[in-house]
């Protein structure tokens, strides 16, 4: 299973700029954790809607792609998502740091 999503990198935060990302359809999110700063983002919301219903939110690692260059493993934090429309209204990831990175080897 493709377990890949693209994101757009975004540089305003607040609920005016989130309410208009959706009413464009997409869905405003975060990049953070694992030693990295964190990426405001936004992603075509019907594209996250598929993927987050077909996969398991606990222990799936995605492959997100960044403006279609750079790509970051992470796994799902957080979604909100309204009470009983099929419509997201933010997604938080948690970056996923390799096995061989980080940490002491000695």
């Amino acid at each position: 299973m493709e377990t890949k999503l693209n994101l757009e990198t975004r540089k305003e935060a607040g609920k005016g700029v989130a309410r208009q990302l959706r009413r464009a359809g997409r869905v405003p999110g975060v990049i953070y954790g694992g030693g990295g700063d964190t990426v405001l983002v936004s992603m075509k919301a019907r594209e996250a809607v598929n993927l987050l219903q077909s996969i398991s939110l606990d222990d799936t690692v995605l492959t997100l792609s960044l403006d279609g260059s750079a790509s970051e493993k992470a796994v799902v934090q957080d979604v909100q998502a309204h009470p009983y429309r099929t419509e997201l209204l933010h997604v938080d990831f948690l970056r996923v740091q390799d096995a061989g990175s980080g940490g002491d080897n000695g």
